[in-house]
């Protein structure tokens, strides 16, 4: 009999069906990956798996643990999820209230293993390389990685038959997903643990999974073993994911490399960290440590290295955005130390947040967010405007009429779009943009990097960009600098530091990378 059995599932909300008859089985021991585009209903199918789903949710079919029904009680199903599943939600759920020490116990309670859960907690939290410190802390005193390292941590404390895992990788820098891929990966073989796990990473569903799903609108486009699925997709949509999670290195731009735009000369910057504890006194953690560097007209550079490493703040700070302490920045005539940048110059300069959904105002249509850098131009007429907007959403390939639609009404494919359309409005010479791809599912992603390719044909663009991903920094950069503690530690082209990388910094970031998905092996890591 197998652990798992979803039967006819279909799940409606709000009158509009979001999965479409689902029937899967899985057996103790396998892993099923589950990835496609956004909205194609993965979260969804782990809820129901889980008895999460909302309470207006209209289902019909069954899920199905040894042959017997989830239960209708919540309670019922709380016990459950203890004792015998154990689930990562996508963007966490750790209670503010209570430490991380007293969210594990309550963990190993929850899972009937009370005996010394207690003293269980250090070597829990070692287990994921953490800090046993960290257990004195709450929520909000940890980083995003750390949180997330723990919810993976909590999950796994009870050691559950199956592991349900939404994006356990979301947050996550190289060095921390590595760890929980391998910890999650360890479970699994060392307890014989199911796992259901979704991402937008197909590395990670590659490494973790024994077989693959795709969703495609809620319906089941393909389920086969791994191998098979990677190698010999045969579904049209699959064969399109899979090609497009498969980065091509960059090749040669066509549009030449200028003298230096932008100049970097000795920039420091300190963060001041208040005590968390009253035996822990306040310190200044330095985010930028003398850092230096030129970047040329028309270059890709992408900046590269651990969670607090620095890039973000680097990126702000040449757009504008934070201020050093120390240091200075030149571009043109402009001497400024980041957010002193000249008005006059601010057309020159733009910036691409991480997440679009967040960097657009809920409450306005889009289209009013894409027109606002150009009232750095006052001078230029209401239909210069209008023809300048149908000119970059032409070049970004964006419809006109999605201007008057309201982000929560646009997918984040969509709405990195219109950011890099903002971006492009005032015909910047420069563009720094913030992990772009990072939110983004797979089909979005090689979209956005062949868009920001083509964008350097076209204008002849300087990019600085911000990413955690050796795949992205070869598709779209022509150097890579790699940042840890606020300094550049290492620079070169990327296939060249993928190759023979020399700090060890480097080296630990190439050794972290998750194998790539065109593989014929068939075991996970």
């Amino acid at each position: 009999m197998a652990l798992l059995e979803v039967s006819d599932l279909s799940v409606a909300l709000d009158g509009v069906k979001r999965l479409d008859n689902l029937r899967f089985t899985l057996e103790a021991g396998e892993r099923l990956g589950i990835f496609g585009e956004n909205g194609a209903g993965k979260s969804l199918l782990l809820q129901a798996v889980a008895g999460l789903l909302p309470r207006e949710a209209m289902v019909t079919g069954a899920v199905s643990i040894d042959g017997a029904p989830i239960p209708a009680n919540e309670s019922e199903r709380a016990k459950l999820r203890g004792k015998r599943i154990g689930i990562i939600v996508q963007h966490g759920g750790l209670d503010p209230m209570l430490t991380i020490g007293e969210l594990i116990v309550a963990a190993l309670v929850r899972a009937g293993k009370v005996e010394d859960a207690e003293k269980r907690v250090v070597p829990v939290l070692a287990d994921v390389g953490l800090e046993a410190d960290l257990a004195l802390l709450y929520p909000a005193d940890l980083t995003p990685g750390q949180q997330r390292l723990v919810d993976i941590t909590i999950a796994l404390a009870g050691e559950p038959e199956l592991l349900i895992a939404d994006d356990p990788g979301n947050g996550l820098d190289l060095f921390e997903l590595r760890r929980a891929a391998d910890l999650i990966a360890r479970h699994c073989a060392s307890r014989k643990m199911s796992l259901l796990v979704t991402s937008h990473d197909l590395k990670l569903i590659s490494a973790l999974s024994t077989k693959v799903m795709v969703l495609k609108a809620g319906a089941i486009a393909e389920l086969v073993e791994k191998t098979l699925l990677f190698t010999y997709p045969r579904n049209e949509h699959t064969r399109k994911l899979v090609t497009a999670g498969r980065l091509r290195p960059k090749t040669l731009m066509r549009a030449p490399i200028g003298p230096p735009l932008l100049e970097v000369a000795n920039l420091s910057k300190q963060y001041s960290i208040e005590g968390t504890l009253p035996f822990v006194p306040a310190a200044s953690v330095p985010a930028l440590d003398n850092v230096s560097l030129v970047l040329r007209t028309g270059e890709s550079v992408a900046l590269m290295g651990a969670a607090g490493a620095g890039k973000s703040t680097l990126a702000r700070t040449v757009a504008g955005l934070d201020l050093a302490r120390s240091g200075e920045i030149k571009f043109d005539t402009a001497t400024y130390h980041g957010a002193d940048l000249p008005r006059m110059f601010r057309r020159d300069i733009s910036f691409v947040f991480a997440d679009p959904l967040e960097s657009f105002d809920p409450s306005r249509p889009v289209g009013d967010s894409v027109a606002e850098p150009l009232r750095l131009e006052p001078q230029r007429l209401a239909e210069e405007i209008s023809e300048r907007i149908v000119e970059i959403l032409g070049a970004v390939g964006v419809p006109h009429d999605l201007l008057s639609r309201y982000p929560r009404d646009l997918t984040r494919g969509q709405l990195q779009r219109l950011a890099i359309a903002r971006a492009l409005i005032t015909k910047p010479r420069l563009i720094v943009l913030d992990d772009p791809t990072g939110t983004l599912d797979v089909l979005a992603r090689g979209e956005t990097l062949l868009l920001l390719n083509r964008l350097r044909d076209d204008f002849g663009m300087t990019f600085l960009i911000v990413t955690q991903d050796f795949e992205v920094a070869q598709a779209v950069s022509d150097r890579v600098m790699v940042m840890d503690r606020g300094r550049i530690v290492e620079t070169g082209a990327p296939a060249y530091l993928v190759d023979s990388p020399r700090d060890d910094v480097t080296k630990r970031l190439v050794a972290a990378r998750l194998p790539d998905i065109a593989t014929a092996q068939a075991n996970p890591i």
